[in-house]
């Protein structure tokens, strides 16, 4: 009986060694099952000897058990809960698109990016930043009540108003940096 408990406590405290330790000698030809059972008169194995030889597996479970409880605790919830299985299923996606990505797809995002980038700064500057914000005011404030129609005759009392005469100037100075800014500039006068 006290082999039977020493047994036990061997496989409890060292299960990868006990099994390494089997499977050779299955593999030398020893009647295992009857090794176990007590019956077979071979049974003057040294397994403390076979449990001292250290596995890289041991060796790594050897003071962090703690950490390895934590870590099958961890993934059990992750698995329960069923993000396991969406983060494999996020896994595959990402690799999927990364395998579809060629040379070019990645030069045409890059550079689409760095455009952008360029986009950002030059908003970024004052003047700009400070001219688009009063822009997108003053749609919020034409979105805010509806715009009546207006004919020629409505227009030429408009050009009167001194907030017309404002916005106008500023919509032909827009209009002519455009033109500047747009390339070549032909002379029609």
């Amino acid at each position: 009986m006290q082999a039977g408990e020493d047994f036990e406590a061997l496989v409890e405290d060292n299960p990868e060694d006990v099994a390494a330790l089997l499977e050779r000698l299955d593999t030398e030809g020893t009647d295992v099952a009857a090794l176990l059972n007590g019956s077979s008169e071979e049974t003057n194995i040294d397994l403390g000897a076979a449990s001292e030889a250290s596995s890289p597996l041991s060796d790594a479970i050897d003071g962090n058990e703690a950490e390895l409880a934590e870590g099958l605790e961890s993934l059990a919830q992750i698995q329960r809960t069923g993000t396991l299985d969406d983060l494999l299923e996020l896994s595959q996606v990402a690799s999927l698109l990364m395998g579809a990505m060629d040379d070019e797809m990645v030069m045409s995002l890059s550079n689409l990016a760095s455009e952008l980038g360029g986009v950002a700064d030059t908003a970024a500057e004052e003047d700009i930043s400070r001219g688009l914000e009063d822009v997108l005011h003053s749609v919020g404030d034409v979105s805010e009540e509806e715009p009546e129609p207006v004919g020629a005759i409505g227009f030429a009392k408009a050009l009167r108003d001194p907030e017309v005469k404002a916005g106008l100037g500023v919509a032909l100075a827009l209009v002519k940096a455009l033109g500047r800014n747009v390339g070549t500039v032909e002379d029609t006068r």
